[in-house]
């Protein structure tokens, strides 16, 4: 099969034949549609910071596809079916899964990270990983709701408990930050949106905004965070995981507010631990996208109190992964979709 093969970082991916996955008895062969690109992604080839499975590697986590081949096993699934590939894979075994706690899974595999992902023509999972895709949603739909979508719904759901009326403010107006804001709309909040790059401000104001704030354009981001929010926030969600923004973002927040880190980075904490002892701050780590939430998120889509539209704003064939994984790289779109058979948006 083709695959965008990453060997090291600080360099563009490689585009390789690469034995296709086996199956086995209880695994499903999935033909991939569509993956989309995280930051994540670019983490690893831009940063330094390292997957934990030894390259080569394939990355990518955002993925959506047709299953072409079922082991001898499998009863849920046939080929033919349409399936939602979940960003991480949990064990189903160990005490968080049972508690449904699946994101503190103490075997958990990430798709991309810690086994090889999705800029690939095939991949091969476990039986009782996928979920099925409703006819009605594009296989773009898919790699949203595998990752992104339902990421934001743990942040805000899950991990912060997010109060009506409370003043929050978002970090970064990217694929994730705008699924947060989404999100956060649901709970009756005030939100509003920080980055650097109007049209993605333009953006979140569309899809529900109170406020944005290009801090480019800000003397001083905390006081212009504080002033166009009406105040200190109560939760500060920071996306983006670079020294400025968990600085900016620290600085913004009340005192007794909760700082909720959700960009992964390698980066050591940029301030000062006495100012989370003084002001009495919770800091809130999130990660992972709990499978078991996709009907959720489907019936959220269903109603229309959560949408699409906006989220997919470049698309590409796996042979220009590299141009593709560019777009994200400067800030030129939201989420960028990689097609390993070639472009068909009609799916």
């Amino acid at each position: 099969m083709r695959a965008a093969v990453f060997h090291h970082s600080y360099e563009p991916l490689s585009i390789e034949d690469v034995p296709t996955p086996n199956v086995g008895v209880h695994d499903l062969k999935v033909k991939i549609k569509t993956c989309s690109i995280c930051h994540t992604d670019i983490h690893f080839i831009d940063q330094g910071m390292a997957p934990k499975m030894k390259p080569p590697m394939i990355l990518g986590h955002e993925i959506a596809g047709i299953i072409e081949e079922t082991g001898s096993a499998v009863k849920k699934f046939k080929p033919g079916d349409r399936v939602i590939i979940p960003a991480s894979i949990t064990c189903n075994t160990c005490l968080a899964c049972k508690s449904w706690n699946e994101t503190h899974c103490e075997n958990i595999k990430q798709l991309g990270v810690d086994i090889n992902g999705g800029f690939a023509e095939y991949i091969v999972v476990p039986d009782f990983h996928p979920y099925r895709l409703p006819y009605e949603y594009s296989y773009e739909a898919g790699s949203l709701i595998s990752n992104v979508l339902l990421g934001a719904y743990h942040v805000v759901s899950d991990r912060i408990n997010i109060r009506a009326g409370e003043n929050v403010v978002i970090f970064g107006a990217g694929g994730f930050g705008l699924s947060i804001l989404q999100m956060a709309k649901l709970k009756d909040v005030k939100v509003t949106v920080v980055d650097i790059f109007d049209w993605k401000l333009e953006v979140a104001k569309k899809l529900g905004a109170d406020y944005v704030l290009n801090s480019n354009k800000a003397d001083v981001c905390e006081e212009a965070v504080i002033d166009i929010a009406g105040g200190k926030p109560d939760v500060v969600i920071e996306t983006i995981g670079a020294p400025r923004t968990l600085i900016q973002s620290m600085n913004s927040l009340k005192k007794g507010g909760r700082l909720v880190l959700c960009g992964i980075t390698d980066n050591a904490l940029p301030f000062l631990i006495t100012k989370v002892v003084e002001n009495e701050i919770s800091l809130i780590g999130a990660t992972g996208a709990p499978r078991r939430k996709i009907p959720e998120i489907i019936q959220l889509l269903d109603d229309g109190k959560i949408t699409l539209d906006h989220m997919v704003t470049k698309r590409f064939n796996l042979e220009h992964i590299n141009e593709a994984i560019n777009t994200l790289r400067m800030g030129q779109t939201i989420r960028t979709m990689v097609y390993p058979f070639g472009i068909n948006t009609n799916d």
